[in-house]
């Protein structure tokens, strides 16, 4: 056994006895061969221990091509290679019934077949899951109508974001907010569930009429962010958990008084204080509530990170410690200080102090580089530059990118057509060790130091008024600098 270890023999080549480890590691090794100079797989082992194809180790009683497409490689059912066993399968589960896939469906299975994410194993693994098979067979028979809001409503969502946004990436379903679409499922399920409460009518009202409509509002204007779709929820339960209560205390909404209201309103912790104002403002704007009073939600200032810990961070995510080989792995290349996307991730918080929800929607066309090879992040206006060894990292993330790639985003997502996750980016960070909110305070009160609040407000994308008031916690000199005067303002 290659590994070492006492395993039953999975394939018997001239070399020895191969478990099913080694041998299936073996067949996706693929280049020139050491002996006979021709492109192929390389399962044998030379005298040195390198790399051989079939030929030149002797294997000769083991067939590695396809019989359709004459690939070399791992073989599946009929003497297939993945790409001809998933392509199989993809017209069968979408077949409509008559031998044929039905037009709308045809792109879809394109994408299946040969899409951009993830490889031919991952779409083979995703089309053998029982409730994948059963979601595509819905929609090749018409039991499940090609459309966002019916997607929304299939019993078993365990498939269907894939799904969509494969859908969506090869042009059969039209472009729709992730975010507002997800916040629509959820509030759905959540009012199906509050049927038999007493003031369910109340709490439809504020979904359906208050927080849809400026949600919708917000997706026509610009993406919705994952942390402002989870404080729509947020709003929506404490909103709930607040009728839960004026239930339990038998209560009526309009005879709330303002001892009541004070005594559930003070006892909540400050998070939650804050999420329940929406929904009081619009409850006593509509006249659902009296007209009470409660305090203002006062947060601490931000914790931030000294110059010496953010030095420390920069320097730990843009020193190699493993094997620079190890960039070319599939997670984006694993170092001794994590894997490259993560670090690049890591460097453009710390030096940026930009929000995870902005570093995953990064591009490569935000990337500049110019003639003398100096490279710049588009941020804002004017585009930030890029100092060295971060511009190393940033060229060693691009040059991983596959040949003919077409996906815009410099962290692409494991969806087609999508960033990285949000909560995957943030967990990525936090292996990392970075405290990403401490982290950006500190990010952004040193930036404030160096220039004026205005200037780095417009370099990096970010509100005025949020680096005067980082300016002045951190007691710098130019708080008091005036915006530059815009033309035609």
């Amino acid at each position: 056994m290659r590994c070492g270890r006492d395993h039953s023999a999975y394939r018997c080549w001239p070399e020895g006895r191969l478990c099913r480890t080694c041998a299936l590691a073996a067949l996706r090794i693929h280049g020139p061969c050491p002996g006979c100079g021709e492109q192929r797989i390389l399962p044998g082992r030379g005298a040195d221990g390198s790399p051989i194809c079939p030929a030149c180790a002797g294997i000769i009683h083991s067939v590695f091509r396809c019989r359709r497409c004459q690939t070399e490689g791992r073989l599946y059912h009929r003497k297939l290679c993945i790409r001809c066993t998933v392509t199989d399968r993809v017209a069968a589960l979408l077949d409509n019934g008559t031998g044929h896939i039905d037009p709308a469906l045809v792109p879809l299975a394109a994408a299946l077949s040969t899409g951009p994410t993830p490889t031919p194993g991952g779409r083979l693994v995703w089309l053998t899951k029982p409730h994948n098979r059963d979601l595509l067979r819905a929609l090749a028979t018409g039991d499940l109508p090609l459309t966002h809001p019916d997607l929304n409503t299939y019993p078993d969502q365990a498939g269907v974001p894939y799904l969509r946004a494969l859908l969506v990436h090869c042009g059969a379903l039209p472009e729709i907010d992730k975010q507002l679409l997800d916040y629509e499922a959820w509030l759905t399920r959540r009012l199906t569930g509050l049927a038999a409460h007493p003031h369910e009518r109340l709490l439809r009202q504020f979904g359906l009429w208050h927080q849809l409509p400026r949600m919708r509002t917000k997706a026509a204007l610009q993406p919705i962010t994952p942390p402002a779709r989870t404080y729509a929820r947020l709003e929506f339960v404490q909103a709930t958990m607040f009728c839960n209560w004026l239930a339990d205390t038998g209560r009526h909404p309009g005879e709330l008084g303002q001892v009541d209201l004070d005594r559930y309103y003070t006892a909540l912790k400050i998070g939650r204080r804050q999420s329940l104002r929406g929904f009081l403002n619009w409850a006593m704007t509509s006249r659902n509530l009296p007209t009470l009073t409660f305090a203002r939600t006062r947060f601490t200032t931000g914790e931030a990170l000294t110059q010496t810990q953010r030095l420390d961070l920069l320097r730990r995510s843009v020193t190699d410690h493993g094997a620079d080989s190890a960039d070319s792995a599939g997670d984006g290349g694993d170092s001794g200080n994590g894997p490259l996307r993560m670090r690049v991730a890591a460097c453009v918080l710390l030096l940026y102090a930009q929000p995870v929800t902005r570093i995953r929607t990064i591009t490569i066309d935000d990337i500049v580089t110019d003639d003398d090879g100096a490279m710049t992040l588009r941020l804002g206006d004017p585009p930030a530059p890029v100092p060295e060894p971060f511009a190393t990292l940033v060229r060693r993330l691009l040059a991983q990118r596959p040949a003919g790639s077409t996906n815009p985003w410099l962290f692409p997502g494991r969806h087609a057509g999508q960033p990285l996750n949000y909560t995957s980016l943030s967990l990525g960070l936090r292996n990392l060790g970075i405290p990403m909110r401490r982290a950006r305070v500190g990010a952004i009160r040193q930036l404030a130091l160096q220039a004026p609040a205005p200037v780095i407000a417009d370099a990096l994308g970010f509100h005025n008024t949020t680096t005067q008031r980082q300016t002045i916690n951190a007691g710098g000199i130019w708080n008091r600098y005036a915006a530059p005067t815009r033309a035609g303002t």
